[in-house]
């Protein structure tokens, strides 16, 4: 089988570039292990978690303003997750048929041969095909990492949580995560906002690493959450079908151990490969893809996008290298395009949200930039009070002379909304007076954005 271009994986690294190549005319095949488009993303990741949020965020709001006690059915809420999950399965087969004529979805495993060929195990049918093209894509994402340790078996992950129609639609009153990133304090803070008793194991002495210091200092205190730092998880005992007991090792290094109805490890992700990309692609010391900032890896007509490279690992971050590499393709693989990874947002999706863009000011200091700095407090900002979620702030970051916004963070309501104005601002270069005359509508949160640049002026 011939065509044009192979993308191996159905997420946000993969059907983007497809159809985007589709309407220029390429033929494209897409191999995908479940069949669908939608990728981790819509399985068991960013779609059910934040839908379980979304809920899990009214019933919080609720209970606090109106002083009452709601504690949702779990079945009910998984039921919405799902019912979330299935639309948008729909909508994607919807979008597949648009491109019939030049895209093909084929559910399968692929087995890269060499840089030009594939070969596929077809799910279903028993048979295998090869599929030459003239440039590849490898979109295949991340999966959690499970580390082995005595009664590790026990322990659930998002995938299991989250995941379409999964079993899990019931929860222990009790309920214990390990780990200390973004997924287990957003899981954390749903289920302690639907009425769960949570706490976090943390193996170090903080979390959120990959956040700038001044964020997290500022966003825990809001979060209310018991997280154990310096625990190291140690062992899972099953005592009964809903009680399991936690050995871990504190702070002195003593063995310690608590009773829990459920164990959740959140200790992060890894890449996912396909068979073959190891032997032929130059991989960095965390097994991701190596790629440059258009996509290529060490073969030039072969790509790959999203958690598979370990840039970025977020979904809207993997459309954009998607994209980017759909045009570099169309270049002839000369590099046209390039990802500015410094103007990709990133939330952390917890109860109240947190979210950052560009250079922050720790990386300013070594890169040599002189900044201005420019805050807001939360507790000025309409929305903020409308909810009665006065914690947080607005911090924006400017450079010196230039007054151009290099990086920008905030703490609080709507701070996944804000953080793509300001996305946007970091990522063409706007100074402070051009986010000062901006008229943001009024009330909301994304006008603190113009009332904090005005301050540097």
């Amino acid at each position: 089988m011939e065509t044009d271009v192979i993308v191996i994986g159905g997420g946000g690294g993969g059907y983007p570039a497809a159809f985007r190549l589709a309407r220029s005319g390429y033929k494209v095949v897409i191999i995908d292990p479940k069949g669908e488009l939608g990728g981790n993303c819509l399985f068991s990741g960013c779609i059910p978690s934040k839908t379980v949020r979304e809920i899990a965020q009214m019933v919080w709001r609720n209970n606090r303003i109106l002083k009452t006690s709601i504690r949702p059915d779990f079945s009910i809420v998984q039921d919405h997750k799902d019912k979330v999950q299935e639309t948008r399965f729909i909508q994607h087969r919807e979008e597949l048929k648009e491109f019939k004529e030049n895209v093909e979805l084929i559910k399968g495993t692929a087995k890269l041969l060499d840089n030009k060929t594939v070969r596929v195990d077809v799910e279903g049918e028993g048979r295998e095909i090869e599929i030459r093209g003239r440039y590849v894509i490898i979109a295949t994402g991340s999966e959690p990492v499970k580390p082995k340790f005595p009664g590790s078996e026990f322990a659930i992950t998002s995938d299991d949580l989250y995941g379409y129609k999964t079993n899990i639609r019931k929860l222990p009153d009790d309920i214990t995560i390990v780990g200390g990133g973004y997924i287990a304090l957003e899981t954390a803070t749903i289920l302690k906002s639907l009425g769960y008793s949570v706490r976090v194991l943390v193996r170090s002495g903080r979390v959120l690493k990959g956040f700038e210091n001044e964020i997290v200092e500022t966003l825990l205190p809001l979060l209310d959450i018991n997280i154990m730092y310096n625990s190291p998880l140690l062992e899972i005992r099953k005592k009964s079908e809903n009680e399991f007991e936690v050995l871990y090792s504190d702070e002195k290094g003593n063995k310690k151990s608590i009773s829990t109805g459920l164990v959740m490890l959140a200790t992060g992700r890894k890449p996912v490969l396909p068979e073959g990309a190891s032997g032929i692609l130059a991989l960095d010391s965390k097994g991701h893809i190596s790629v440059d900032e258009a996509m290529r890896t060490n073969l030039p007509n072969v790509f790959a996008t999203g958690d598979v490279n370990g840039k970025a690992p977020y979904f809207h971050a993997a459309v954009r290298m998607s994209v980017a590499a759909s045009y570099n393709i169309m270049s002839n693989g000369v590099a046209t395009d390039y990802v500015d990874y410094k103007s990709i947002p990133v939330t952390i999706f917890t109860i109240p949200p947190a979210a950052y863009v560009g250079i922050m000011p720790s990386e300013a200091k070594k890169l040599g930039l002189s900044v201005i700095e420019a805050s807001y407090d939360m507790k000025n900002d309409p929305m903020a009070q409308m909810y009665d979620e006065m914690g947080g702030v607005l911090k924006l970051y400017f450079e010196r002379g230039s007054l151009r916004l290099i990086g920008a963070w905030i703490v609080g309501v709507h701070a996944g909304f804000v953080i793509n104005e300001l996305g946007q601002a970091v990522a063409h270069g706007l100074t402070a007076r051009q986010l000062a005359e901006f008229a943001d509508q009024h009330p909301t949160t994304n006008e603190l954005v113009a009332y904090t640049a005005r301050k540097v002026l």
